[in-house]
């Protein structure tokens, strides 16, 4: 028999962790961290026993998908990590810098010398359609799920008493059309789906006028002697921004408005981004083809240490810092909005989801004064975002993943916020016949 819970981002965003029982195996998929509001479920048991998970199946790179692995490993998992190529290279990157930040809390969850372990039991390589027998009778494949480089949706194939089924969990799917990464992969058949519903609710403004619009308030501000901060996530959103400001600064808008990039661990994963150029739109790829980095231009300038971040204070009028951590809880961005917030002429620009009870959620929810590290700071500077970058699917590119895969017994909702996964389950009750279920937390289901 064959049964499903979830463990995270049941009815939330963050913390992706999900068990899936064929029989005596025990598969588990992702075992992300929870963040903003949802931090203190970090220091909860798992609800499991790590010991007994006998494969760790991680569909992306980031946090909230891959943030306690450390954990789960000190809790006794001793199993088989399974992932793409690119998703162990950039995961090794994202969790020795999450170790960095969490060794330095009172009680950490993990700290440095808990990593090592944890990349000893990466022993497994699968790329995009390629499959894998864990056991006789479970076989996993993955597709691109065109969320962020390196990211699968899986789909899991057993047998019970003679009858052959089969379950296909999202992980992070992206939009069709990305800026720098190829678009998704649909399957085509599956009887159970579990998937995320981010934007469940909702249609994401068209890329190329969010891409047009950024471009015009970076010019804009500039132009006119402000600083630009851009809270960046170092994965996936910090390489996209990199490219478009290299347009900019081919079309000749950036000239003499210094860029800095001011994250090591945003330089870092830039750094591997280059080394899968087969992962990318046909974009991309011409440019790679011709010998050119698209993610650097003449005007940038990369701080890796802190002596170089603090230099950004020495240069005067109009520039652009770009700097982590995303949703400003952490990383050399909190220094800068601590700097630049305050004047009127500058511009904070949110290029990013914000998750509830964060930094950057209280700015741009348009509070009047913010706390940086124990010094109240007024907020002056105009506060933007721009919605249209999402590397996750809306709701109608949400349905047409699901409308791909026939043979659907039940879809199951994940990953999202209540209220949108209701506004999510309406729409498909309305437009589809299947059976669509929202996941409770620990609930178990049989599959």
């Amino acid at each position: 028999m064959a049964f499903y819970s979830s463990f995270g981002a049941a009815s939330e965003v963050t913390g992706s962790c999900h068990l899936l029982e064929i029989g005596h195996i025990k598969l588990l998929i992702d075992c992300g961290m929870f963040q903003g509001k949802e931090e203190t479920l970090n220091y909860e048991e798992f609800g499991f026993d790590p010991r007994k998970i006998n494969y760790l199946i991680l569909t992306h790179a980031h946090l909230d998908h891959i943030g306690r692995v450390p954990l789960l490993v000190k809790k006794g998992f001793k199993g088989s990590i399974i992932c793409t190529k690119a998703t162990f290279d950039i995961a090794k990157l994202m969790l020795k810098n999450s170790a960095g930040i969490l060794q330095e809390k009172e009680h950490p969850l993990y700290t440095m010398d808990d990593i090592e372990p944890v990349l000893n039991l990466f022993d497994t390589f699968l790329e995009y359609n390629q499959s894998l027998n864990l056991e006789e009778d479970i076989r996993i494949s993955f597709k691109n799920a065109g969320h962020i480089l390196g990211s699968a949706s899986l789909k899991v194939k057993y047998e019970e008493d003679g009858m052959k089924k089969s379950a296909v969990f999202s992980g992070d799917i992206g939009q069709q059309s990305r800026i720098i990464t190829s678009a998704l992969d649909c399957w085509h058949k599956a009887n159970y789906i579990f998937i995320e519903a981010t934007y469940g609710d909702r249609q994401h403004p068209n890329l190329a006028l969010s891409i047009n619009d950024f471009k015009q308030k970076i010019v804009q501000k500039t132009h006119h002697g402000g600083v630009v901060v851009l809270p960046s996530f170092a994965l996936e959103r910090t390489q996209e921004i990199l490219y478009l400001l290299r347009q900019l600064s081919l079309e000749k808008k950036l000239e003499n408005i210094p860029v800095f990039l001011d994250s090591p661990l945003a330089i870092n994963v830039t750094k591997t981004f280059t080394n899968y150029p087969e992962l990318f739109n046909e974009e991309i790829k011409t440019i790679l083809n011709k010998g050119e980095n698209p993610f650097s231009f003449k005007e940038l300038t990369t701080c890796y240490t802190k002596e170089e971040s603090i230099q950004i204070n020495e240069t005067q009028g109009a520039k652009i810092i770009i700097a982590g951590s995303g949703m400003c809880e952490g990383g050399r961005v909190k220094y800068h909005l601590a700097r630049y917030l305050q004047d009127r002429k500058n511009m904070v620009l949110f290029i990013g989801y914000q998750v509830g009870g964060t930094l950057g959620k209280k700015i741009l929810a348009g509070e009047d004064t913010i706390e940086i590290e124990g010094h109240l700071i007024k907020i002056n500077a105009t506060i933007s975002c721009i919605d249209g970058f999402s590397a996750h699917a809306d709701q109608k590119e949400l349905i047409h993943f699901i409308k791909n895969i026939k043979d659907i017994y039940c879809i199951n909702l994940i990953h999202g916020d209540k209220t949108k996964l209701e506004i999510f389950k309406e729409k498909l009750s309305h437009e589809l016949k299947d059976k669509v279920h929202i996941v409770k937390m620990k609930e178990r289901i049989y599959i």
